[in-house]
């Protein structure tokens, strides 16, 4: 998947509260079709008006019908499952997802970023439902996509300043060169690299962004 940077527009940081650089990861460049669904969020609404997204393009979660016809190429969920809609069963959310892919033209693409559970508290309130990337990559292909591809965000999803593939150098120069925050997290993933191999380090990252095609 190619990704096509010549439509992103350059962020001030001085007059966004969020970081929207997954937009990067969606090969499409007619924003008039892209979809973005999120809890309601009057300050992050806001954030998508500056940067050309409107409201017409906005879907609040409450608003999230079960089923429609397909009416854009590209929808986003920077923040994951709405946590009221998701069961606790696993099929439920294969089943939010194939609602969502009723929602995407045929080839067109579905962005999900999600929180790492494994730093979920038990009975930690959230407006979005945490997830493992195996389990987001099962349940979206479950749902019907393909094509389907998961990215490490550092520190966090509302400020994805580094996105990057899960292959063990990218991983590697994420933590060494790149993370700044978080200092518990990053302390607990240099520990477990030395402990184990790099490869079962992108089991333990913060969060993500899984990429696929409808």
């Amino acid at each position: 998947m190619q990704s096509h940077l010549q439509h992103i527009q350059p962020l001030q940081p001085q007059a966004f509260n969020y970081s929207l650089d997954w937009r990067f990861l969606l090969p499409i460049t007619d924003m008039g079709k892209l979809l973005i669904a999120f809890e309601d969020d009057t300050a992050f609404s806001r954030t998508l008006e500056h940067i050309g997204v409107s409201l017409p393009n906005q879907l609040s979660f409450p608003d999230f019908p079960q089923k429609k016809k397909s009416q854009a190429h590209a929808l986003v969920l920077p923040f994951g499952l709405s946590a009221r809609w998701v069961g606790a069963h696993p099929v439920d959310q294969i089943e939010l997802y194939r609602s969502i892919r009723g929602w995407i033209d045929p080839g067109g693409y579905v962005l999900v970023g999600f929180n790492n559970s494994w730093y979920s508290l038990p009975g930690a309130h959230s407006k979005y439902h945490p997830s493992t990337p195996q389990r987001v990559a099962d349940q979206l292909h479950n749902a019907g996509f393909k094509s389907i591809e998961i990215f490490g965000a550092i520190p966090k999803l509302s400020i994805p300043e580094y996105i990057f593939h899960l292959e063990p150098q990218a991983v590697y120069f994420a933590l060494r060169h790149r993370f700044r925050r978080k200092p518990v997290v990053l302390n607990v993933l240099r520990s477990l690299s030395r402990i184990s191999a790099w490869t079962s380090i992108p089991s333990f990252l913060p969060c993500y962004f899984a990429v696929a095609v409808a």
